[in-house]
């Protein structure tokens, strides 16, 4: 039994990563070769030459798995049809965030074969087994010009997996990784009506702390490693705060010496699951920053979300954080529906009133709100007018031109749709300091980022926002260099 998976390349609009690897494909990849399976896996996002490597492969397997977010459409399609070019027996399997939210109009292209909905483990190894597909939950197929999608599987008890096995990924994306990646949970039990998690109804699994432990011992004794960050990739690290303890006190005991971090909800520290000594405690086994969801500075936004948290909550965590030299990072979405421009205002205060307290903090957007199907969030988005594109070619076109999953101009609830499209340059590039705006992994020219960051350094100080002018010649730059790619 044998199986390429594949991570397709981000939009050509983006910058090769190289901060981390596919942890998703990653726990895929290790479960399945714990059971007997022959994987190989090849990220399109981080490696050289990743067609070519593909091409001169594939033939040696009857199973290509894609893991497909929507920036990655066009080319997962260019890397499936390639392959259909090159070796047309191959069975081509889509997962991830894409397949997960659209599986029947995903399966419905003629790239698709397959289409794996959800966790993606047993799913794909029932698939390469030669389970008959009629049989094999969490999958949505072609028969007789029909599609079928067949019942979702239930989820994987994260306690039965086992440590990510670090070999399958090249040598050449190991050496570049700035974060080492870990998965401790997945799901997360909270109610924020924009959330996957709230959507698919993933509620919070968790490995055992000996587990966790026994994962960062073979992270710190693989040779490669030394001396990187750890990343723990969970949607919410400290959901089970005896567990989280658990780890820290055993990262401090096994004197693993390692730098780290993960993220937290603002609201943990008003409840007390956070104080001034679990922080220090936190930073002395290697926690340098915590990554917080703020989403919004306006309290009636926050309320709309079901966030279950308020501004205070945000600027308290952020000062216990700066007190005991943890870096605190939050991240922001606008343009929501029915959200006003004084709403946005009130989060771009925020920010500022953060920005304040220290340089330290860090900042992700305010990005856009993008609707993600079966949320209460999403059914006020079509109630406004909006149309999701109908099939897998249409959201290639979409994403060929777009930075992120859709676009604000496509939104009918967004009055203000140049002003919310520009707020992330404005803070990315205003909001922090220059040398680190430039880090910024949108293909642009440095000379073309320095003079967008300098305009945006006027704007921050001045706290003016409007006409933005040079936002939309740089998006039109950005868009000819697309066009001419």
């Amino acid at each position: 039994m044998k199986i390429l998976l594949v991570n397709p390349p981000f939009n050509i609009l983006r910058e090769k990563y190289d901060s981390s690897v596919s942890v998703g494909l990653l726990c895929l990849g290790t479960y399945l070769h714990s059971k007997g399976v022959q994987v190989t896996i090849i990220d399109g996002a981080r490696e050289s030459d990743f067609l070519n490597k593909i091409l001169s492969t594939v033939s040696d397997f009857r199973f290509v798995g894609l893991s497909v977010m929507t920036t990655q459409i066009p080319q997962a399609m260019k890397v499936s049809k390639r392959i259909r070019e090159v070796h047309g027996k191959s069975t081509i399997i889509w997962g991830g965030a894409h397949p997960t939210f659209f599986a029947e109009q995903t399966v419905s292209d003629p790239v698709v074969d397959i289409v794996c909905f959800g966790e993606g483990e047993e799913t794909l190894l029932e698939i390469v087994q030669g389970k008959p597909l009629e049989e094999i939950l969490g999958i949505a197929f072609k028969k007789d010009l029909n599609v079928i999608k067949n019942q979702p599987r239930a989820r994987i008890d994260p306690t039965k997996t086992p440590s990510l096995n670090w070999n399958l990924i090249s040598p050449e994306v190991l050496s570049n990784l700035s974060l080492v990646p870990s998965l401790t949970s997945r799901g997360c039990p909270h109610r924020c009506t924009f959330c996957v998690n709230a959507i698919q109804n993933y509620h919070w699994k968790s490995r055992e702390s000996d587990q966790v432990i026994s994962d960062l011992i073979k992270i710190k004794d693989f040779p490669v490693f030394s001396r990187k960050k750890i990343r723990f990739w969970d949607e919410n690290f400290f959901v089970d705060i005896k567990r989280s303890r658990e780890i820290v006190e055993g990262m401090i005991r096994n004197k693993l010496n390692l730098s780290w971090e993960t993220t937290v909800r603002a609201d943990y520290f008003r409840k007390g699951f956070i104080d001034n000594q679990f922080l220090g405690r936190l930073k002395a086994s290697g926690c340098y920053l915590l990554a917080f969801g703020a989403e919004s500075g306006s309290p009636d936004i926050l309320k709309k979300i079901n966030k279950d948290l308020t501004p205070s909550d945000i600027i308290a965590s952020a000062k216990l954080c700066l007190i005991n030299g943890i870096i605190p990072q939050y991240s922001f979405m606008i343009g929501l529906p029915g959200e006003k421009k004084q709403d946005m205002l009130l989060t771009i205060d925020l920010i500022r009133r953060l920005r304040k307290l220290s340089p330290k903090v860090q900042f992700l957007g305010p990005q856009a709100f993008r609707p993600y199907p079966g949320s209460l969030l999403y059914q006020e988005c079509l109630r406004a007018g909006w149309q999701a594109p109908k099939d897998l070619k249409d959201w290639e076109s979409l994403a060929r031109n777009q930075l992120s999953y859709l676009s604000v101009q496509q939104f009918p609830w967004v009055n203000e749709k140049d002003f919310v499209e520009a707020m992330e340059v404005f803070v990315r590039f205003g909001a922090h300091p220059i040398k680190e705006a430039l880090k910024s992994t949108t293909k642009a020219s440095f000379l073309l980022k320095l003079g967008l960051a300098l305009v945006c350094k006027l704007r921050w100080k001045f706290r003016f926002f409007e006409f933005p002018i040079e936002f939309l010649l740089a998006k039109k730059f950005v868009s000819r260099l697309n066009s001419s790619t």
